[in-house]
This record gives C-alpha cells, sequence and structure tokens, in this order.
C-alpha cells in the first residue's frame, strides 16, 4: 500500500462545518407593535396613453391614509409625492395606492396606517418593476387574524402562529395594481416583516 493511501481504518480529514442556523420562529405579534407590508410586481406596459390619461385625472387628488392617526408621535411627514412628468412608469407609480385591498382591516380596526410608498422601475421601453409598501400599527391583533381566517380557514393554525401569515391572508396584496388600466402583470414577492421600535435616546 503506497504511504498516500489512506489505511483501512483512516479517515479523511473533513473541514469544520459551521454550525446550521435554526429558522426564525414566526412572530404572533401584538398590538401596538410596528409591521410593514412590501409586494412586488413584474409589469408590462400594454397602453402607455391609459396610464398617462389616468395619471393626470389624479393630479390634484389629495392622498390621505385611511384608518391614520396623524396625531400621534410615530408618524413621521411625508414629502408630497411629485406630479408624474411625461415617463409612464412614474404615471404608473403615481397610480398605485398601497391601502387598496386594506379597507375591510381598516374598518374592522385591525390595522392603523402610518406610512405608504411606491414606485416602478423601468428595466426596457414597457417592461419593469412595481413595489409598494405599507406601514402600520397593529390595533387588533385577534381581528385581523378572524378576517384572515374567514378568507382562508385552511391555513387556520398558520394564521395562529403567524402574524405575516394572518396580514397577507386577511388581505389582497395586489389590490394596487387590479384596476389600473393599461398594464398587465405578474406577482412577485410579498413580505410582512415587524418593525423593532427604535431605542429612544436619552439627553
Amino acid at each position: 500500500m503506497d504511504a498516500d493511501q489512506l489505511g483501512l481504518f483512516e479517515l479523511p480529514d473533513r473541514e469544520p462545518q459551521e454550525p446550521k442556523a435554526l429558522p426564525e420562529r414566526p412572530q404572533r405579534g401584538r398590538n401596538r407593535q410596528v409591521w410593514a407590508l412590501t409586494a412586488t410586481a413584474e409589469v408590462a406596459i400594454t397602453d402607455a396613453s391609459a396610464l398617462h390619461a389616468a395619471a393626470r385625472a389624479n393630479e390634484g387628488f389629495v392622498i390621505t391614509l385611511p384608518g391614520a392617526d396623524l396625531g400621534v408621535e410615530d408618524v413621521e411627514p411625508e414629502a408630497p409625492d411629485a406630479v408624474p412628468g411625461d415617463d409612464v412608469f412614474d404615471a404608473l407609480a403615481w397610480l398605485i395606492w398601497p391601502t387598496d385591498g386594506l379597507e375591510e382591516a381598516l374598518d374592522a380596526g385591525a390595522l392603523r396606517i402610518l406610512s405608504v410608498e411606491s414606485e416602478a422601475t423601468s428595466e426596457s421601453v414597457d417592461h419593469g418593476t412595481a413595489t409598494w409598501r405599507v406601514t402600520a400599527k397593529l390595533t387588533d391583533v385577534d381581528e385581523l387574524r378572524r378576517l384572515a381566517a374567514r378568507a382562508c380557514p385552511d391555513r387556520a393554525a398558520e394564521i395562529s402562529a403567524s402574524l405575516a401569515v394572518a396580514w397577507e391572508q386577511a388581505v389582497d396584496p395586489y389590490a394596487p395594481l387590479r384596476s389600473i388600466a393599461g398594464i398587465t402583470w405578474k406577482p412577485g414577492r410579498v413580505v410582512v416583516e415587524h418593525l423593532p421600535a427604535r431605542p429612544s435616546r436619552h439627553r
């Protein structure tokens, strides 16, 4: 046997393996916590003139946040959105209302909107990605779970264990795109995440 060959009971040296990270446990969510839902979609422009016409029709509208209490300290003022120009993706971003689909949860008092954001980026002349985000404070987690379980009863156990699942099932994440004419779209990712409170600074 060559000296370089392994003996009968010898084992090759193994590189130390890093311990596998344990998967994060789902968070059930509690009232007064701040959470955010971010959704993306691939978008194709099929009628640019319809998008521009709809955007021009919305000029001058004041966008209010349903369910928001503008007197609370944790709401940060937002700069007013710019009226869209000639770019078709600017017009698309202008037409995305991130709170569409949240009406039932807001009417039931499950959430209070803190802020909304939307954008649309182009990858070619008529294709791009739309992204929108809603940040909200939980005001009645049990009611949000009830709405989710009613919409998707076969996922009741997941809804009970995870606030992210409950929010996503209680609303239609892609409602902001459904009423926009002149586009087709494919769903992308939906991420629901807890935003821990920032530690207060002591002077």
